[in-house]
């Protein structure tokens, strides 16, 4: 366990580089609405920086973890994730100093609610093709899976007012229905709601490897978010991701919804849950 962090010197803003960069990426999209945030913004005003440390500081709370006489434990590890498309646009300084204004705020928040951590807290930013506009999500980084294997142990604990066979957090079973020009076949994919996303391509080591010269090999990427709706993005393809014919720009997210045709290349797949 770390000992109290010490804060960092917060620099005096003017007009607050990071607001320039959340102010830039909102116009750039228009009138956009933030699912992370659930609220519409307006170009003009832009979200503040104080929206987006609020909204971190809140999901810190809720990923708290009371381990009795070790104390209360929080997430460390930062993830500063920037919609794909606008990463580029953004001056490197100015993503620095939203870094370092994040950080600072982690810190000071950490301290102030005498939290612990399993290691010194750090932010990384990445570009992320499933996120809109700018989000922090707070993780335990390299001790994720750790945990994750102690909670499922504590689970495996039978509650007698829990039904048996009764899974606490149930994976989702989605069937591709695959139509090739050699005829159609059914893949069972298997999700877990805000987890690992599948990989749709021609190598036969992606989740849903579709054989076809048209697709590329890594060709697109599927996600379950947490709400349940499923997701498809292009991942540079040579021939393309479609819904119902109509081409998705690479790195942009589409819902897919019941009854849509999505091509890859040439294959078209219509997914439907169990």
């Amino acid at each position: 366990m770390t000992e109290e962090l010490k804060p960092i010197p917060k620099k005096k803003r003017e007009e607050a580089l990071p607001e320039r960069l959340l102010r830039r990426v909102l116009e750039s999209m228009g009138d956009v609405v933030d699912r992370k945030f659930g609220r519409t913004v307006e170009p003009k005003s832009g979200l503040t920086t104080s929206q987006l440390i609020d909204r971190m500081k809140s999901l810190i709370d809720e990923r708290v973890r009371d381990e009795g006489r070790k104390g209360r434990i929080a997430p460390h590890n930062l993830k500063l994730k920037v919609e794909w498309g606008t990463h580029s646009e953004a001056p490197p300084e100015i993503l620095k100093e939203l870094e370092h204004e994040v950080l600072a705020e982690a810190i000071d928040h950490i301290n102030d609610h005498r939290y612990r951590t399993l290691a010194p807290v750090k932010v990384e930013t990445e570009v992320d093709i499933f996120t809109t506009g700018v989000l922090v999500d707070p993780t335990f980084g390299e001790f994720e899976e750790e945990l994750k294997k102690e909670d499922e142990a504590k689970r495996a604990v039978i509650d007698p007012r829990i039904p048996k066979g009764v899974p606490v957090a149930p994976d989702v079973t989605i069937a591709a229905r695959v139509t090739r020009r050699d005829g159609t076949v059914e893949v069972p994919l298997v999700f877990k709601p805000g987890g690992k996303r599948l990989n749709v391509g021609r190598v036969s080591d992606n989740d849903l490897s579709l054989n076809d010269t048209s697709v590329s090999k890594i060709h697109a990427t599927l996600l379950l978010n947490l709400e349940g709706t499923l997701l498809v993005a292009d991942t540079g393809s040579t021939n393309g991701t479609y819904i119902n014919g109509r081409r998705i720009t690479y790195g942009e997210a589409r819902q897919i919804e019941a009854g849509d045709v999505v091509g890859f290349g040439d294959v078209e797949v219509r997914f439907k849950r169990d």
